[in-house]
């Protein structure tokens, strides 16, 4: 079984690491850093872009856990252009056996000061991509 841990926050030590670490407490995963790689907004990818390199990772994993800080009520922006992207996905249609997220187990762990007046639009986005 692999588990890989996103960790969007632009602190790889921070808060949201400690707590993918404390939830994950006892599993063997990998972690991924969204801040180590080049992943371009959509519409302005570039030939360095990192996007298909992570999916690929994510392909292969049995369990994820993605982890975000509450910045300005709502997701890391590291988180949402990495998101934004998976509109690239569509091509392949979600629900097909060969897209790499295909009923791919995701724990969602967000984090932050103020979360109750964040968490309901997070809480909304979530829901509708992890469908």
């Amino acid at each position: 079984m692999t588990t890989i841990f996103i960790n969007a926050s632009p602190n790889k030590e921070g808060m949201t690491s400690k707590w993918g670490a404390k939830v994950l407490e006892g599993i063997d995963y990998e972690r991924i850093d969204l801040v180590d790689f080049h992943i371009a907004q959509l519409g302005q990818v570039k030939a360095n872009d990192d996007f298909d390199a992570v999916i690929d990772r994510l392909a292969k994993a049995n369990y994820v856990v993605i982890g975000t800080p509450i910045y300005w009520w709502d997701i890391s922006g590291l988180l949402k252009t990495f998101i934004d992207r998976w509109t690239e996905l569509f091509q392949i249609g979600l629900d097909s056996e060969n897209a790499p997220l295909h009923q791919l187990p995701v724990l969602w762990i967000v984090q932050g000061a103020a979360p109750e007046e964040a968490i309901p639009g997070i809480e909304r986005m979530l829901e509708n991509i992890s469908k």
